[in-house]
């Protein structure tokens, strides 16, 4: 997939007019919401935008260079820093609300994406790339807090063939984004996006699989694993038994965010900002792709 993404990057480059790209920073601030195995709505869970709970809401921040190529096409270096979090006691759904377990992680992310701006304005775009992010899930045991990934809850380190799962993936995000404010040709601007990353890990909640037997795990990783992989507060017979059902490796886990995004030109064609009279709303304003 990564492989694509340079191709179509390169294969833009040939369409574009001979002239110098145009440079700006950016700095991004908002909402992060975790979609995977955890939590999610009464029905079965999709790991998409639909499927979250308000209450498990964390936070984004980042910043980044865009390469303007063209008033509708360029290219986007991100680095994020964000939080993600899960817990079944916030969803509906009997079986996943029973099994009572819960994580939060750490997301630190970095991306290349390309943008489009179709139409007149530029004020609306489109943009997707790949990317990679280190990713540590952790919970809490009383005041204790445990890395996951240490106690191998479903197997890791004992079972033949269960090797630990990297703290890195890779991710491809994608999503729109709309410019609210301006300062002017070669001025600042304040746009509002949303991020969808599809992953390619089902283990930044550490769920993915089923139960493993608990006097195994106890041997091999200690007794704290055993209370790590089963929380689950059922009655149901065998709810939590050898075998039994504790995720589902169908479907990977994403993570979303919500921003505001502030942007300016790097160099000299520095115009307006916030301070500026020509800060207004403007309907047809190409910024910052105005040449």
């Amino acid at each position: 997939m990564k492989y694509w993404f340079v191709f179509v990057v390169g294969l833009v480059a040939q369409w574009l007019p001979a002239q110098q790209p145009k440079l700006y920073w950016s700095l991004n601030a908002g909402n992060s919401v975790f979609l995977g195995d955890l939590g999610g709505l009464p029905s079965i869970g999709t790991h998409g935008p639909q499927d979250f709970n308000i209450e498990t809401m964390r936070y984004s921040l980042g910043g980044g260079i865009k390469v303007a190529f063209t008033p509708g096409v360029a290219l986007r270096l991100n680095a994020t820093y964000a939080r993600v979090a899960g817990n079944d006691k916030y969803t509906e759904n009997p079986e996943r609300s029973q099994r009572n377990l819960n994580f939060f992680s750490p997301i630190l992310s970095g991306s290349a994406t390309l943008e489009l701006s179709p139409g007149e304005s530029k004020r609306l775009y489109l943009f997707g790339g790949v990317g990679t992010f280190y990713f540590e899930p952790k919970t809490k045991l009383g005041d204790t807090k445990y890395n996951l990934r240490d106690y191998g809850t479903e197997g890791q380190y004992f079972l033949a063939g269960k090797e630990p799962y990297s703290p890195t993936a890779l991710i491809f995000p994608f999503g729109m984004g709309y410019k609210v404010l301006d300062g002017g040709q070669n001025g600042a601007c304040l746009s509002v996006e949303y991020v969808m990353h599809k992953s390619t890990t089902d283990y930044i909640d550490d769920v993915s699989t089923n139960y493993v037997d608990k006097t195994l795990l106890a041997n091999r990783n200690g007794a704290v694993a055993v209370q790590l992989m089963d929380r689950s507060v059922s009655t149901i017979p065998g709810f939590s038994d050898q075998g039994a059902i504790r995720g589902d490796p169908r479907d990977m886990d994403n993570f979303s965010f919500l921003q505001f995004v502030y942007s300016a030109p790097i160099g000299k064609s520095r115009g307006s900002g916030f301070g500026s009279r020509k800060f207004r709303r403007r309907g047809n304003n190409r910024c910052p792709d105005r040449f």
